[in-house]
């Protein structure tokens, strides 16, 4: 009798520790598996630290097409997409009317008098650089897609009063 119960206990037991390892494993292998789909390469790393020293709250993803990762830096919101070999495609930073240049925010007074700048989208390519830009005036709301000249290039109006 006492053998045959040391034998149902080895026997669950190492049905339980199969189960537990089993489990361990799946588990391990699912974090391995996840983590290495969202790496970027070692050199598409050191290019994007070098290009955003200051990067923080860095969250990597990726797609069919590439790599994309959002971060703060120097208070602002950010987006950059690298295609699959690791090459910049464009990058997309949010700010207020403060990171706006000045040429910009001296023509937008001169076309949109007593306005208010509400956001501001930079879409950054390796050829271009467009600003999307929301603004307020009286109760219009505009928006404005302005190359780094001044020269809005499209616009929008919509009517915010009821």
């Amino acid at each position: 009798m006492i053998l045959l119960q040391a034998y149902i206990y080895i026997h669950n037991n190492q049905k339980s520790n199969f189960m537990k390892k089993a489990i361990v494993y799946a588990a391990c292998i699912f974090i391995v598996s996840t983590a290495a789909a969202a790496a970027p390469g070692s050199k598409l790393l050191k290019n994007f630290n070098q290009t955003f020293p200051n990067a923080k709250n860095v969250l990597w993803g990726d797609d069919a097409a590439g790599y994309f990762v959002s971060f703060t830096q120097n208070g602002n919101y950010n987006k950059v997409f690298y295609n699959k070999e690791g090459s910049f495609v464009y990058s997309l930073k949010y700010f207020n009317s403060d990171g706006l240049p000045v040429g910009i925010i001296m023509e937008l007074n001169k076309k949109f008098e007593a306005s208010k700048i509400e956001g501001v989208t930079e879409l950054t390519t390796e050829n271009n650089t467009v600003y999307n830009i929301k603004l307020t005036k009286g109760d219009k709301l505009y928006c404005l897609n302005v190359l780094t000249d001044g020269t809005i290039v499209k616009q929008e109006e919509f009517n915010t009063s009821n």
